[in-house]
């Protein structure tokens, strides 16, 4: 029975490679999602000592996390089906640091919260 699955597995047609529209609309929202995070980010250093930090630092860690994620997603749909190696490595090179930036910037703003 084992055989039987891994036939039926190995037969499966592969995932499709992202087109490249596909991929700049994908991109364009993962800016679009950078830009709202780094936003946010600014709106909790502006309110640190005020009432409203913890509100606006749980709303900018939201943000960071939702763009963290539609890069993430990016890059694993760029390594499914054929592994498109070589375009995953072009958005690791081009976004990669706006990521690292998000993830310090928003750890900096919740140390300097209360």
């Amino acid at each position: 029975m084992p055989t039987v699955v891994q036939r039926q597995l190995s037969t499966k047609k592969k995932m499709p490679v992202m087109t490249e529209e596909h991929l700049r609309s994908r991109l364009d929202d993962f800016q679009d999602l950078f830009t709202e995070a780094r936003l946010c980010i600014e709106d909790a250093e502006d309110a640190m000592e005020t009432t409203y930090f913890d509100e606006e630092a749980e709303t900018a860690k939201e943000a960071v996390n939702t763009a963290c994620a539609a890069y993430t997603e990016i890059i694993e749909e760029l390594l499914g089906g054929d592994g498109d190696q070589e375009r995953a490595n072009l958005v690791r090179r081009s976004n990669g640091l706006k990521v690292e930036q998000l993830k310090g910037e928003i750890e900096l703003t919740l140390k300097g919260g209360h």
